[in-house]
């Protein structure tokens, strides 16, 4: 399919996975991505991709089975600790509340592994490496056509697109053209480590960790870990404080293994060895202090035509309700979707009356996108609350406890209606039961959990609460353009 001239700005997930979107619709793109190669930094940690966001996504590309590959559904269940060392929760053992069955189904994946994947699916060259963005200029055509040219920070000039991408991240060099809104500090930081070989090297560490994600939640702090795929647990001991607290502790983060020992003993001294070990025993060249920041919730902006972001650099999210890539790659489906579709409206997009239906396209993108959004991104406010609550790791499982009992009344009330819609059709006279094949009522209403398989099937599809997932999402953390 000929279709409209696409630049992609920026190789993350969501960047990628849009230009995979397009190509798998014969639609031409180009990524243009600032790191030097795919082997030129560290992805960061794991990822748990939702079924009806992320997944539906890599299916609609062809990529589902190859995900499943890499995915690890054994990194779904979660431990909380609180600081003194007691176990409030563990999926792994069976101690205490469970999360609701709204939060099954969202696999693990390294994003390194989600980043590989997602590379090796496009067609050859469609990256272009080492080119950070400067700027990008509108070009007013001889047929008073509008394009944008792009200009590199190497000095190199991209021209003549018709859509442009903002797929950036935090400090997004695309979104400028839209809105002048800019990140701001989300009141959340602390330190990101990493323990390589965690079973191996640090055998109580691992025990601790369990298969998944390991919360330590004392008022208003937390040491999160998570288990990798290659072995290690990434950790984030963070905190609510104020932004410069780094440059005003006299901590000398430049020396980081001292820096360790007085962060962990001014911050966290009196909380159990165990979740202090997770950051005093991690890898030497593997911390780095780390600021979250966020987008103002509810953020919107005048669609313009040409101009679409996807992403962080949509809607910055701190990690807290691991939505941020599942947003991300929803926005990339749902993208692509409309590019698409206003693409196959003719056979080429060169005249105004194509390029209005291509604007009106990304325009309802961005309606629908700044909707989810902002769903997603009170979710995230929300579960940052009880990560780090004055009351510690209680407030999370009460929290957990609370989903379960209205999980629980739903499927009473769903099985309640079940029983009734079964009286309410039985037969009740003998001619109708002669119809019936004799079956009396009584035979007829049973309990749901002895109805065939195919009602129970029904049953089970019912509504049974809602919620979001509070696997902390890894980030490496802002990505400076």
């Amino acid at each position: 399919m000929t279709g409209p001239k696409i630049a992609i700005i920026g190789g993350g997930p969501a960047g990628l996975l849009l230009a995979r979107l397009l190509q798998h619709s014969s639609l031409a793109c180009t990524v243009f991505e600032l790191d030097a190669d795919r082997h030129a930094r560290t992805q960061g940690g794991t990822l748990d991709l939702h079924e009806s966001t992320a997944q539906l996504a890599l299916k609609e590309a062809g990529l589902y089975e190859k995900f499943l590959a890499h995915a690890r559904p054994e990194g779904e269940v979660l431990k909380i600790y609180d600081a003194s060392g007691t176990v409030l929760m563990d999926e792994n053992e069976g101690i205490g509340v469970r999360r609701p069955n709204t939060m099954s189904n969202r696999p693990e994946i390294d994003r390194v592994l989600l980043r590989a994947m997602l590379l090796d699916s496009l067609v050859p060259g469609s990256v272009q490496w080492g080119m950070k963005l400067s700027r990008v200029e509108q070009v007013q055509g001889a047929d008073n056509e509008r394009t944008y040219d792009l200009h590199f920070t190497n000095g190199h000039v991209a021209t003549g697109f018709d859509i442009i991408v903002g797929a950036d991240g935090a400090w997004s060099k695309v979104r400028p053209l839209v809105t002048d809104a800019k990140p701001f500090y989300s009141g959340i930081s602390g330190l990101d480590v990493k323990l390589s070989s965690a079973n191996t090297r640090h055998p109580d560490l691992g025990k601790r960790t369990g298969g998944g994600m390991c919360l330590t939640l004392g008022p208003n702090k937390g040491i999160l870990a998570q288990r990798n795929g290659d072995g290690a647990v990434r950790c984030y001991a963070f905190m609510r404080a104020m932004e410069s607290w780094d440059q005003d502790s006299g901590i000398d983060f430049g020396q980081m293994e001292t820096a360790k020992r007085e962060f962990v003993a001014r911050y966290f001294g009196d909380w159990d060895q165990g979740a202090k070990d997770m950051v005093l025993r991690s890898d030497a060249d593997s911390s780095v202090v780390r600021h979250l920041f966020m987008l103002p919730l509810g953020l919107t902006w005048c669609s313009r035509p040409g101009i679409a972001l996807i992403g962080d650099a949509a809607h910055l999210m701190t990690p807290f309700a691991g939505v941020g890539v599942n947003v991300a790659m929803e926005d990339a489906l749902l993208l692509a979707r409309a590019i698409v579709a206003a693409a196959s409206q003719k056979k080429t997009i060169t005249t105004r009356t194509d390029k209005s239906a291509l604007a009106a396209a990304l325009q309802k993108y961005d309606a629908d996108m700044f909707v989810r959004a902002e769903r997603y991104a009170q979710q995230t406010w929300m579960y940052l609350g009880l990560f780090f609550h004055e009351r510690g790791g209680v407030a999370m499982v009460e929290h957990f406890e609370r989903m379960q009992a209205q999980e629980s009344a739903a499927a009473v009330t769903a099985a309640a209606a079940l029983k009734e819609e079964v009286k309410a059709s039985a037969p009740t006279t003998s001619a109708e039961k002669m119809m019936a094949g004799g079956v009396g009522v009584a035979e007829v209403v049973r309990a749901p959990s002895d109805l065939p398989a195919s009602t129970s099937a029904s049953s089970a599809s019912s509504p049974v609460g809602s919620g979001t997932t509070p696997l902390m999402e890894a980030k490496v953390g802002p990505h400076v353009e």
